[in-house]
Formats: structure tokens, C-alpha cells, sequence
């Protein structure tokens, strides 16, 4: 895991399975924090947004859409 310095998005990962987070994440609730590791983390297994990423997502982190909506708020 690496925390670089960028701006646009919030995480992000590599091809070899590397998660970058963005710093500026640190300020979000744990639940937002989570939320967003874990959909990178789901992405190494299913790498597009398909039922079966949906599904595994749900499996992880039953209120996930809670704390995306809650994200998208304060990135708004």
C-alpha cells in the first residue's frame, strides 16, 4: 500500500494489485475509509463493476452505499 500525493481521485490501484490512497482520505469518516478500501480490494478480484463485484462488495460490507453516498457529499 502507498500513500502518494495526488488530486483527483481518492484511491486508486495497479495492474500488479497496489493500492494508492489519496491522503486527503484520512479526513473522511472510517466508514467512507472503508468503504473505499474495500471496492479496491473487491476490484482485484472483479475488475468492472459486474453483479458478481456488486455481490462481493455487499458480501464485505453489508451498508457500503451508505458510505458512498456519504463520500460523494463531502467531495462534493
Amino acid at each position: 500500500m502507498e500513500i502518494p500525493s495526488f488530486k483527483e481521485d481518492h484511491i486508486s490501484h495497479t495492474p500488479k494489485g497496489k493500492i494508492i490512497l489519496n491522503p486527503e482520505l484520512i479526513k473522511s469518516p472510517k466508514g467512507c475509509i472503508e468503504y473505499v478500501i474495500i471496492h479496491e480490494l473487491c476490484h482485484l478480484i472483479h475488475h468492472n463493476h459486474t453483479q458478481k463485484f456488486i455481490d462481493l462488495q455487499i458480501n464485505e460490507m453489508k451498508d457500503w452505499e451508505k458510505w458512498k453516498m456519504k463520500l460523494e457529499k463531502l467531495l462534493a
